[in-house]
């Protein structure tokens, strides 16, 4: 029995570690998604509202993105198209609600 309990705690741990490497290589791969949604979104950024949409719209879809319903993932998916480079405040304000349209928001 002893051996047989020997065997059952290290199935148990090697299971678990397999577990461990792979939701850190998923969280790799989500920081690394995450990261270039940042870089592209924000090099052409010109304003700081703007960004802070963009921001926002990349933490939502790369860190938060399975909590989303489909019409939230549409929303942030427009803002990240249409955002970057958008200087005037109006024109800022006019992409955030027919985004928000758009999504159903």
């Amino acid at each position: 029995m002893a051996k047989n309990g020997r065997w059952s705690f290290t199935l148990r741990t090697a299971i678990g570690l397999l577990g461990l490497l792979a939701a850190h290589a998923a969280l790799a791969d989500g920081q690394s998604s995450y990261d270039d949604c940042m870089l592209a979104g924000l090099r052409d950024a010109r304003n700081e509202v703007a960004s802070n949409y963009i921001q926002r719209s990349c933490y939502a879809l790369y860190r938060n993105g399975e909590m989303l319903l489909p019409r939230e993932k549409v929303y942030h998916e427009c803002i990240l198209q249409n955002m970057p480079g958008a200087r005037e405040p109006s024109a800022i304000s006019r992409i955030a609600q027919i985004c928000s349209r758009r999504g159903q928001m």
